[in-house]
């Protein structure tokens, strides 16, 4: 009757499974009355207490019955992970071909159970989790303005009159267009005075063209040449040994950004 009983109370563990009983611990060790604890546990559907006194037990005695009842318990509560663990404990232990069989099939149900509670891989089937950013899409940015910053000044020092590129250039310009201007009008005034000298009417008419002719363009030459010396002295007047006080100012945005430098120069 003894033997009875305990093979009852294995059953009631192995729950239906076609498993062999395997032996229990012997009775009257703290570790036969954790493992009774925990089936009584189990047959009243409290698989937590059941799994906390097998785990008692196997842990002061370790037996293939209490390790598969423990695992079979820790299946209850849908922890196939910590299932597995134990099932692969329980093979390593010396048990009859058929019982490692039964063991390997409660591993194959727990795989399968632990697969089909893995959810779906966005990466493998194509599809992406619902508030998932699109990832080929830019994500759209607010423009940031920029304060507009004082550059700080130049540590060099003030450039001199002389040196200053537009008003050298105004000027030699002036001096290059007043002596072209000259030329002109010396051969203007030549022309003027062979007319005196010429031994035809027509000789006489083509000194007179040229000397009006060349009298214009020299004063012409002068007038531009004055005014582009003029320029360049006003030019140095007003931009000679002054520091540019200049200005930063920039963006950004999505498309870019930039800076925009302003003042004298």
């Amino acid at each position: 009757m003894r033997g009875a009983h305990r093979l009852a109370a294995a059953l009631a563990i192995l729950a239906a499974t076609s498993m062999p009983v395997f032996a229990a611990p012997k009775k009257g060790t703290p570790a036969r009355v954790e493992f009774d604890r925990g089936v009584a546990a189990y047959t009243k559907g409290d698989y937590d207490a059941a799994a906390d006194a097998l785990g008692k037990s196997f842990a002061l005695e370790a037996d293939a019955e209490t390790l598969f009842a423990w695992a079979q318990t820790e299946r209850k509560l849908d922890r196939c992970d910590k299932a597995l663990d134990l099932y692969g404990k329980l093979l390593l232990m010396k048990l009859p071909e058929e019982n490692k069989d039964a063991v390997r099939v409660q591993i194959e149900e727990c795989k399968v159970i632990i697969a089909d509670a893995k959810p779906a891989d966005p990466e493998g089937d194509g599809t992406k989790p619902p508030g998932a950013p699109d990832e080929d899409k830019p994500v759209a940015e607010e423009p940031t303005s920029l304060r507009s910053e004082p550059l700080p000044p130049s540590d060099e020092a003030p450039r001199a009159w002389w040196k200053n590129p537009v008003g050298g250039a105004l000027v030699g310009l002036g001096v290059v267009a007043a002596g072209v201007g000259t030329v002109f009008l010396v051969q203007g005034s030549s022309a003027d005075s062979d007319k005196a000298n010429a031994t035809s009417y027509n000789e006489y008419q083509a000194l007179d063209d040229k000397a009006e002719s060349r009298g214009r363009m020299g004063v012409i030459g002068l007038a531009v040449g004055g005014a582009l010396i003029t320029g360049g002295v006003i030019w140095y007047a007003t931009h000679g040994s002054k520091k540019p006080n200049n200005t930063l100012s920039g963006w950004l945005a999505p498309s870019g950004g930039g800076l925009v430098v302003s003042g004298g120069f």
